[in-house]
């Protein structure tokens, strides 16, 4: 095959198409490991003000409870090892920890997998506080664990005594598994998107500004526009439609690619802009960089690089920091390593220590000793060729005459990223189509967390509303209101008022507070988690007042609105979900 494509022109153009379409720059990779850690940073600081509420025994979801009402059994969770505040603080210290060594691109693979399990615990230990955006950014995880994210600009590059001067194109499983998984979440959506609302009268956007809950002011402002309404609503499902085929355009690819990100990261700006989504915007945006071509960084970006003269001094700064790196922390790591007795192995006088994902490592500058010896990963020890496995490094020259390598995956590792995506195609199928799996093979998508669900508005938007509203007594005999609780306010405020608040948005701490209050609303048996969160709020009040001011008891009470065509109004009807006394 190789033979053939170096003497056949046609075969040559297809298979520089096909890495050209389905293949990732390595730049990209850099940014998209970047985008990844600041993302995971994030999420852990939204999560973290509520870390006792959400993830501790003494806040509103026990683990008793967990266990017994929610939990999958193929669900695993270092979180659940312990309901202790102090254990879910460490666990979020060691994910932030492994964050920050996957920005700068430290041992790469090995921080992509650890903020990837400790991640999906956070997200098991409660998830009534998910939402799409947690799905998106663990599986975004664990494609990155099988690609080279740390071959450029990286710690781990950096590291590298004479690193080699790269190809920036790489193919492999990895990387169409990873294109593929954010094209199919925009495929999935628009199929499922089959109400009258998106695909005939164009009102969806319209039901979508009526929910109060997650409308930002100018969505309100938007709101009042029925004809632009209508033609975002065609518009959004058109892009989610058609928009990622532009993704894999086979002419003009790098131009219309791009275009089509900068398409995509536009849709979600502006949803950001209009609704209270929590992350999701911004992880939807942002993954999109792994999408960009080589065409962007050798046509657009040094153009760009004109308009932003600050470009340069990031380079530089790059330059500065690799130099030091090589001038003081190499000699002085191979102090350390002779003195305590580890020896490296080298190629030509250079260190061989690789952190980079799938593929087993053989350098091509040096035929006889490439063939002699394999770096195991993380520890640059010599290994025979023969052992060689799916965790190391594979090193190609590229083009006749070249000094560049190509990077390229192992077929071990390709083998089983393919069946993963398989599994995810399969998976993806399920939701739209009466094709479903052996059921032998569903519990691998719980036990890896590939299980998801992308049927955000479908098949139209909600049509009612509504607000909470949380009446408590206290001892000394006065009405109280206790939604300000779930914002972690404890102040006494006197009196309860039934009248919609005019910032209903702004009567939610955050996201996942409005995704617990949305859960335990549904239709259901859901008397558990209600009765979870009434002990909650009578212990956290009287643990901060005495006497009269303590908590006799409340009503958890939901104001159900009904969403009706053309701007009507309805009359809301109070809900009762549930009673409580503090006793």
């Amino acid at each position: 095959m190789a033979a053939a494509r170096k003497g056949s022109p046609v075969l040559r153009w297809g298979h520089a198409k096909i890495v050209e379409l389905f293949g990732a720059d390595l730049r990209s990779l850099a940014v998209f490991r970047m985008v990844l850690a600041v993302l995971v940073l994030g999420d852990l600081a939204r999560r973290v003000t509520d870390l006792s509420t959400h993830y501790a025994d003494n806040g509103i979801l026990p683990r008793s409870v967990l266990l017994e009402e929610v939990t999958n059994r193929w669900w695993v969770s270092l979180s659940l090892m312990s309901g202790e505040p102090f254990f879910q603080a460490l666990l979020f210290g060691v994910a932030a920890l492994a964050a920050l060594g996957l920005l700068v691109g430290y041992r790469t693979r090995s921080m992509t997998v650890v903020v990837w399990v400790i991640l999906i615990s956070i997200q098991w230990r409660n998830p009534l506080v998910l939402s799409s955006a947690d799905t998106l950014l663990r599986v975004l995880l664990f494609w990155g664990i099988f690609l080279p994210l740390g071959a450029y600009w990286s710690v781990d590059r950096a590291l590298k005594a004479a690193p080699p001067r790269l190809s920036m194109r790489f193919l492999s499983f990895a990387t169409v598994g990873l294109l593929l998984q954010i094209a199919l979440m925009y495929w999935v959506t628009a199929i499922l998107k089959s109400g009258e609302e998106w695909r005939v009268d164009g009102t969806a956007i319209y039901y979508t500004l009526s929910i109060d809950q997650i409308t930002t002011q100018i969505g309100a402002y938007l709101y009042q526009f029925p004809t632009l309404l209508m033609v975002l609503t065609f518009a959004t499902i058109l892009l989610e439609a058609f928009g990622p085929f532009l993704l894999f355009s086979p002419i003009l690819t790098g131009p219309v690619r791009t275009g089509a990100v900068l398409a995509f990261m536009g849709l979600h700006f502006g949803v950001w802009l209009t609704l209270y989504l929590g992350m999701f915007p911004w992880i939807s945006a942002l993954c999109m960089v792994c999408f960009l071509p080589g065409w962007f960084w050798d046509s657009a970006a040094p153009k760009l690089g004109t308009v932003l003269p600050k470009q340069h001094s990031i380079t530089r700064t790059l330059r500065h920091t690799t130099s030091l790196v090589h001038t003081y922390w190499l000699p002085l790591r191979e102090r350390l390593s002779v003195m305590a007795g580890a020896g490296r192995a080298t190629v030509a006088g250079t260190a061989i220590h690789d952190d980079e994902p799938a593929g087993h490592a053989k350098r091509a500058a040096a035929p006889s000793a490439s063939a002699a010896m394999e770096t195991k990963e993380h520890q640059g020890e010599p290994r025979p060729a023969a052992s060689a496995t799916a965790e190391q490094e594979l090193w190609h020259r590229g083009a006749a005459g070249s000094e560049q390598v190509t990077l390229r995956s192992s077929l071990a590792t390709n083998l089983i990223v393919l069946f993963f995506l398989l599994y995810v195609l399969c998976w993806n199928l399920m939701s739209v189509s009466e094709f479903r799996m052996p059921q032998r093979l569903v519990p691998m998508a719980y036990f890896l967390d590939l299980e998801q669900s992308w049927d955000m508005f479908t098949p139209y938007p909600p049509k009612d509303d509504g607000w909470y509203v949380i009446p408590g007594t206290l001892r000394g005999g006065q009405r109280v209101d206790l939604m300000a609780v779930t914002r972690d306010d404890f102040r006494v405020h006197e009196g309860v008022s039934w009248e919609k608040p005019r910032d209903v948005a702004g009567t939610y701490k955050n996201v996942q507070w409005r995704q617990y209050l949305y859960w335990i609303r549904e239709p259901g048996n859901h008397d558990q988690f209600r009765q979870h969160f009434g002990r909650y709020i009578c212990r956290e009040w009287n643990a901060r007042h005495a006497g009269a001011e303590q908590l006799r008891d409340l009503q958890i009470i939901y104001m159900y609105e009904e969403t009706l065509p053309s701007y009507q109004l309805s009359t809301p009807q109070k809900v009762v979900l549930w009673e409580h006394s503090c006793s």
